[in-house]
């Protein structure tokens, strides 16, 4: 076990090395996500601001019954990566119950805050049996052993889809397929293009939390490498990058800076008004993800969007090997 956690750190280590290294530095977005960014994220979800989860909850809410018949229709357990709190996954919990089967909710995030509130938000569902794993789906996924021979829906909420760039995505969702089998489904959160004042209110919240959450990450980075990043020395930029179509969050320099990297070596050094980018979010048209879904063989079986248009629920299935067929893509 030991071994096994010194392989992990010597993995995180690694990653922020060439994160920080890249042409502008990055820190990956996993690190906004301890369990104070996971609660600070919470509060983000219930600011006037910020709509994306408000569309998403709503969605699911109403089309919870289609959505499961789109997955195939006998779903018995529901397996959630970056579950954050389960704020919106009852919905679908409620209509497989209402479906007639008791069905297994395996939660996987990162965040023990964020799996203890799981825990508790489901407390009240003595029909759901919970099971929580803590880990980064970004690089393997340990799920449990099936619960029974029903279907698998594995959900992948909140639009974080566009944090990652294609090839992120694919590989995601083909680590994803491994744990499926024929039958089987994957349901995936995605914004889709809007009004960019909107979506720049969103990310620049008049309270702050947006800001405060976002340089959480310094904290995070700080405590895997021993690196001096000050909180003080950045302020906190979202905007809208019209040409790739995306929010971008980053911490700028409000000083030059010269800022010890601890066990990563060196010093990274910014000027007055540069940064560090540390999320994006993509805006997704329907062939686009429909496409990366087929690209990592799953069939679109089903697309929902929100009243407002802003945002869609993709439900893809794994085919029979002969059925999978690339004409599967719907047309924009």
């Amino acid at each position: 076990m030991g071994r096994v956690r010194a392989n992990v750190r010597e993995a995180a280590i690694e990653e922020l090395r060439a994160a920080l290294n890249r042409q502008p530095p990055e820190i990956p977005c996993k690190y906004l996500y301890d369990d104070r960014g996971s609660w600070l994220f919470e509060q983000i979800t219930t600011l006037p601001e910020y709509f994306p989860s408000r569309c998403e909850r709503e969605l699911l809410r109403t089309e919870a019954a289609p959505i499961l018949d789109a997955a195939g229709g006998d779903v018995s357990e529901v397996v959630e990566l970056g579950s954050g709190a389960a704020h919106k996954t009852a919905p679908l919990l409620h209509a497989i119950l209402g479906s007639g089967h008791a069905p297994r909710y395996v939660a996987v995030d990162i965040s023990e805050h964020a799996l203890k509130r799981t825990r508790e938000l489901l407390a009240d569902e003595p029909g759901v049996a919970v099971t929580l794993v803590r880990g980064d789906y970004e690089h393997a996924l340990a799920l449990p052993a099936r619960s029974d021979s029903g279907q698998r829906l594995v959900i992948f909420l909140g639009g974080t889809l566009g944090n990652m760039e294609d090839s992120e995505a694919r590989a995601l969702f083909l680590r994803v397929r491994a744990e499926l089998v024929p039958g089987d489904a994957l349901l995936v959160g995605a914004n889709l293009p809007t009004d960019h004042p909107s979506l720049e209110a969103a990310y620049n919240d008049a309270a702050g939390v947006t800001a405060e959450f976002n340089k959480n990450a310094l904290r995070n980075v700080n405590a895997v490498c021993g690196s001096r990043f000050d909180e003080d020395d950045f302020v906190h930029h979202a905007f809208w990058n019209a040409p790739r179509r995306r929010i971008e969050m980053w911490l700028r320099a409000q000083r030059a800076v010269e800022i010890p990297l601890g066990e990563l070596g060196g010093t990274l050094r910014l000027g007055r008004g540069e940064g560090l980018r540390t999320e994006i979010s993509r805006r997704f048209a329907r062939a686009e993800l429909e496409s990366l879904l087929v690209e990592s063989a799953l069939v679109p079986t089903g697309w929902f969007t929100s009243e407002d248009s802003r945002f869609a629920i993709a439900v893809a299935r794994v085919p029979e090997p002969s059925a999978l067929q690339p004409s599967s893509v719907a047309p924009q």
